[in-house]
C-alpha cells in the first residue's frame, strides 16, 4: 500500500523537475534562437503565446478530460505531447514551424501541470503540494546551466538541450504507461457523488470570485515567468554582463524560488496563509524595486533573488485555497483555469516585455517587472476585501 502511494508522487516530483527544465530552457536559449531564426526581441511576443496557449487550452479542458478518461491516461498523453513538442524545438527548420511545435509542447505541459495539481491536491497534503512545486523550481534552476553547458562548453548549440529534455519526457511517459493502475484520484463517497454532477466550465466561470482569481493568476504568471524569461536579456543587453554571469543570476532567481518554497512550506506549519502571503508579497515588491533601481550589481542580484523567494509560496497556497474559495464542486475546473491563466499571463506579459525591450530599450524590462508585482499585490488585496464583504453580507 505504501508503495502504491509513494511511487506516483515520486514520479510526479521527477515530472515537475523535468517540466521545470523544459520551461526554463527558453530563459537562456532565446538569446541564441534569435540568431538561429533571424528574429528580433519583439518576436518573443509571438513565441511566448505559442508556448503557452496550448497549455491554456489543455488546462481549461483538464477537468472534463480527467473526469472522462481518468488521470493516468491523461498524464501519458500529456507526456507524449510535451516530449514530441520539445524535440520539435531542436529540429524546427523555420520560425513558423517553431511556433507550431511550441504550441504542441505547451499542450503537453499544460495537461501535466493541471493533472498533477489535481492529483496531488486530492491524494496528498499541503507539504506534498509545496514539495511538488519546489521540484518545478529545481528544474527551472537547472535549466540555465544545461543550455549554457551545451552552448558555451560543448559548442553544440542550444538545440542539444531540447533533444535531451524531450527524450527524458518520453521515457517518463513510458513509466506512467507501465504503472497506470497506480494513477488514480482518490475520492470519498461525497466527492464521488459531486464528481458525477460536476458543474460545467461555463457555470464555474460565472462565479465572480473565480474570475478575480483568474486575473490574479494571470498577473502572477506574468511576474514569475516574465522575470525568468526576460532577466537574461536585461542582464546581457542592458547591463552588459557576460553570459556565464547572467546565467548564474537567472539560476539564482530560480534557486531562490525553490528554496523559498521549501522554507515557506516549513513556515506554513506555524504561520497562517495570510501572514505567509504578506511575507511573500513584501519580498516580491522590494526585490522588484531593487532590480529596477539598479543601484549596484549586488543589490540588483539581491532584488532578483528577493523576487524568486517572495513568489515561491504564492501559487501553491492559492491552489490549496481553491476548494474553500470556490467550493469543492467547482474546484477541479477552477484549478485547471488557474493553471492556464498563470501560463497565459506568463506568455502575454513576457511577450509584452519583449516588445518593450525592442522599442523602448532592454532596461525597461526592470520597470515592467516592478509594475507587474505592484498590480499583482494590489489585486490580491482587493480580492481579499471583496471576499470579506461578501461573507459579511451573507451573515447579516
Amino acid at each position: 500500500m505504501k508503495f502504491k502511494k509513494t511511487f506516483p508522487i515520486l514520479v510526479a516530483y521527477l515530472i515537475f523537475i523535468v517540466i521545470g527544465i523544459a520551461s526554463g530552457l527558453l530563459n537562456i536559449s532565446w538569446t541564441y534562437m534569435q540568431d538561429t531564426f533571424k528574429v528580433s526581441h519583439d518576436s518573443l511576443a509571438a513565441l511566448a503565446p505559442a508556448a503557452m496557449l496550448g497549455g491554456l487550452f489543455a488546462a481549461f479542458l483538464s477537468g472534463s478530460i480527467i473526469s472522462r478518461f481518468s488521470i493516468g491516461p491523461v498524464l501519458v498523453g500529456g507526456m507524449v505531447f510535451a516530449g514530441i513538442g520539445i524535440l520539435g524545438y531542436a529540429i524546427a527548420p523555420a520560425w513558423i514551424v517553431l511556433l507550431g511545435v511550441a504550441f504542441i509542447a505547451s499542450i503537453g505541459k499544460g495537461t501535466m501541470d493541471a493533472g498533477l495539481n489535481n492529483f496531488a491536491s486530492a491524494n496528498y497534503g499541503a507539504s506534498v503540494m509545496n514539495w511538488l512545486h519546489a521540484c518545478w523550481g529545481i528544474g527551472l534552476t537547472i535549466a540555465p546551466a544545461i543550455v549554457t553547458h551545451f552552448v558555451i562548453y560543448e559548442g553544440s548549440g542550444w538545440q542539444s538541450s531540447y533533444v535531451l529534455v524531450g527524450i527524458i519526457l518520453l521515457l517518463i511517459g513510458l513509466v506512467i504507461l507501465l504503472s497506470l493502475p497506480l494513477w488514480r484520484i482518490r475520492q470519498s463517497s461525497d466527492t464521488a457523488t459531486q464528481a458525477q454532477a460536476r458543474p460545467s466550465a461555463r457555470y464555474t466561470l460565472r462565479r465572480p470570485i473565480v474570475i478575480l482569481g483568474l486575473v490574479f493568476f494571470f498577473l502572477y504568471g506574468g511576474v514569475e515567468i516574465g522575470t525568468g524569461q526576460l532577466a537574461n536579456t536585461l542582464l546581457i543587453e542592458a547591463r552588459s554582463l557576460p553570459q556565464e554571469i547572467a546565467s548564474s543570476w537567472v539560476s539564482a532567481y530560480w534557486a531562490s524560488f525553490t528554496v523559498g518554497r521549501i522554507t515557506m512550506g516549513l513556515l506554513a506549519m506555524r504561520l497562517g496563509d495570510r501572514t505567509l502571503l504578506n511575507i511573500c508579497f513584501g519580498f516580491t515588491v522590494i526585490g522588484a524595486l531593487l532590480l529596477f533601481l539598479n543601484v549596484s550589481d549586488v543589490l540588483s542580484l539581491l532584488g532578483l533573488i528577493g523576487i524568486g523567494f517572495g513568489l515561491a509560496a504564492v501559487f501553491p497556497i492559492l491552489i490549496l485555497q481553491t476548494n474553500d474559495r470556490v467550493g469543492r464542486d467547482h474546484a477541479v475546473n477552477a484549478i485547471g483555469f488557474q493553471v492556464g491563466c498563470a501560463g497565459l499571463g506568463g506568455a502575454a506579459l513576457a511577450g509584452m516585455g519583449g516588445v518593450f525591450a525592442e522599442y523602448v530599450g532592454p532596461e525597461s524590462i526592470s520597470f515592467f517587472i516592478f509594475l507587474g508585482a505592484l498590480l499583482m499585490v494590489a489585486l490580491y488585496e482587493f480580492m481579499i476585501r471583496w471576499e470579506a464583504r461578501k461573507i459579511f453580507a451573507a451573515t447579516r
